[in-house]
């Protein structure tokens, strides 16, 4: 195990990357010692355990990367207690479930959020119009709930959003396409900037969710998408 009880040794270490490896076990708690580092990186693993509460120690910490393994649990509660956190990616951890914790929305600095191909659950947050600094949200490919909340519209940096294959239904608030009107989506970044269920399926006839502005549709039902003209 990589990252044992020897790591809390590591007191001045800045920055940890180990992806592409096949480390397994556990984060020690031990890491939440390493107050200097600014960037944990340890993507396509084989980590199986809960991440420590005492990652939110790291009060330095700008990128914080755990997806592409088996982490199980949730996102640490107190994690908005990183306040410099700017690029945060749990994506392809599928055993993690539970909600968004309010204090994510703590996080005013964060630019990237990568939550999608989990279990996660619950609705999205009216605070979400708090991380003003968003550029990229990918929550697609959970289990989300309830509509998509308005407030999302005062996130004016916002270029890239995924929300297809949740149970986020309703349809795409105004203040949300008033972005793609205002170009800051990037359509030169990728085709799919804006990826909803909002094509209509072969049974009903009609699209899980409503969108007017998106610029790629899934089917609900069969998870088939395509990138609209």
């Amino acid at each position: 195990m990589i990252l044992d009880s020897n790591i809390g040794r590591l007191e001045y270490l800045q920055d940890i990357d180990v992806t592409d490896n096949y480390f397994s076990g556990s984060i020690s708690p031990e890491i939440g010692k390493l107050k200097q580092l600014g960037r944990m990186v340890v993507d396509n693993n084989v980590f199986k355990s809960t991440v420590p509460d005492e990652i939110t120690q790291l009060i330095n910490l700008k990128e914080l990367w755990l997806s592409m393994n088996y982490f199980t649990g949730g996102i640490p509660e107190n994690i908005g207690a990183l306040k410099s956190l700017e690029s945060f990616s749990m994506w392809e951890n599928e055993d993690l479930t539970g909600h968004i914790p309010d204090s994510l929305y703590d996080l005013t600095m964060l630019e990237d959020l990568h939550l999608f191909r989990n279990s996660f659950s619950g609705s999205i947050s009216t605070q979400i119009g708090r991380l003003t600094k968003l550029k990229t949200l990918t929550l697609a490919e959970n289990k989300f709930t309830g509509t998509l909340p308005t407030e999302l519209g005062l996130c004016q940096d916002l270029e890239f959003l995924r929300i297809e294959m949740t149970d986020i239904e309703g349809s795409a608030p105004k203040e949300v396409c008033d972005l793609t009107e205002k170009n800051l989506f990037s359509d030169d970044r990728d085709k799919e900037y804006f990826k909803a269920d909002c094509l209509e399926d072969n049974v009903t006839m009609v699209a899980f969710f409503v969108c007017d502005c998106c610029s790629s549709c899934c089917d609900h039902v069969t998870s088939q998408c395509k990138i609209l003209d």
